[in-house]
């Protein structure tokens, strides 16, 4: 049921969220009362971190990117303009709508190219009706209480959209903190579809080159760069070592910018959509997946999150690794890691 859904959860997650958010506000802790030759010297031992973190994004999108693409014509084309689209997506404030668009793009691509009879092969697994039938019936939640979730969802949503645009001091300096990591990672939470490395460039949008925001409203609080770049792979390079979803890093990223409550926060933002919608989706669930044209969207949904994966490569990769050096790191990581199969925060560290 839920109860057991929720600790489970959390028993999964627990060891890499305690990990990032203790390590996020030492770090927010020592960037604050650190003496400017102490910070220069913290970001230049973590430099090799974020190529070497980097290497396992690709590493992971090569993997994700033969299960749910192949070599399917359209689903190549699905990824690379999703891609595309996150190359050129200006700000991080027009990010998740984009990516979102892309999403059921794609999905609606698939489910029309899957009643063509000469695609139907390409179909055949998401064709073939689901055999686990009753299960998801057992979950102990009902319509109403699934539409009311999807409410619920939708209006926090609104609601701290809005209050990012509220004027600088609403909620005093460390209050219009808090709220902008929380508003920023629900957002990403909400609108993005395919997993932790599909959210890794709207969290550097966010968090390492902040548009969109001005300075006097609540979203500017956290300024134009509340974590710096060397910040943002260490911390990737920690969630890559840890267990548990990447999904953790949020509570470091958020404990940098706003300490402990800020980690919490932003934990909170980006899995909290998703927990509310699996809950609230579970009540129709098990009539909708019946439907064939239902498992076919999913498949151009998947395909075109693949794209955002190779998306958040091709972006790491240039702003992470500038030299010889750290390109250097970042090969050798990930062959150690993929095909040597080296246990990654051995590889990293």
């Amino acid at each position: 049921g839920v109860v057991g859904g929720m600790i489970s959860f959390w028993l999964f997650d627990w060891v890499g969220f305690a990990v990032q958010l203790g390590v996020g506000s030492a770090v927010h802790s020592f960037s604050s009362t650190a003496s400017t030759d102490a910070v220069m010297t913290y970001k230049m031992a973590m430099n090799g971190c974020g190529p070497a973190a980097i290497s396992l994004v690709f590493s992971a999108a090569y993997t994700l990117g033969l299960k749910a693409v192949g070599v399917d014509k359209l689903k190549l084309l699905l990824a690379l303009g999703t891609a595309c689209v996150a190359f050129i997506v200006p700000t991080a404030s027009a990010a998740a709508f984009a990516f979102l668009g892309c999403i059921i793009v794609g999905g609606i691509a698939t489910a029309l190219d899957s009643r063509r009879k000469t695609r139907e092969k390409a179909y055949e697994a998401a064709l073939k009706p689901p055999k686990d039938t009753g299960v998801l019936k057992r979950m102990g939640i009902n319509k109403m209480c699934g539409i009311m979730l999807v409410v619920i969802t939708i209006a926090l949503f609104v609601i701290t959209q809005i209050l990012l645009y509220l004027p600088a001091g609403s909620f005093g300096a460390s209050g219009d903190k808090y709220v902008a990591v929380f508003a920023s990672l629900y957002k990403m939470g909400i609108s993005i579809y395919g997993g932790g490395q599909v959210v890794l460039p709207m969290l550097e949008y966010e968090f390492v080159t902040r548009t969109g925001y001005l300075n006097t409203t609540v979203g500017g609080s956290l300024g134009p760069m509340p974590v710096d770049a060397a910040t943002f792979g260490f911390g990737l390079a920690l969630a890559q070592s840890m267990p548990g979803p990447l999904f953790n890093f949020s509570a470091f990223l958020g404990a940098v910018a706003a300490s402990v409550p800020g980690g919490i926060l932003g934990f909170l933002g980006l899995f909290g959509p998703g927990i509310l919608l699996i809950y609230a989706v579970m009540p129709f669930w098990e009539s909708a997946r019946q439907h064939a044209w239902v498992r076919c969207t999913l498949v151009g949904m998947n395909a075109a999150s693949i794209g955002l994966v190779f998306a958040a490569c091709g972006s790491l990769f240039v702003k992470y690794c500038n030299n010889a050096s750290e390109a250097a790191i970042f090969g050798i990581c990930g062959v150690l890691v993929h095909f040597f199969k080296v246990w990654p925060p051995v590889a990293i560290f």
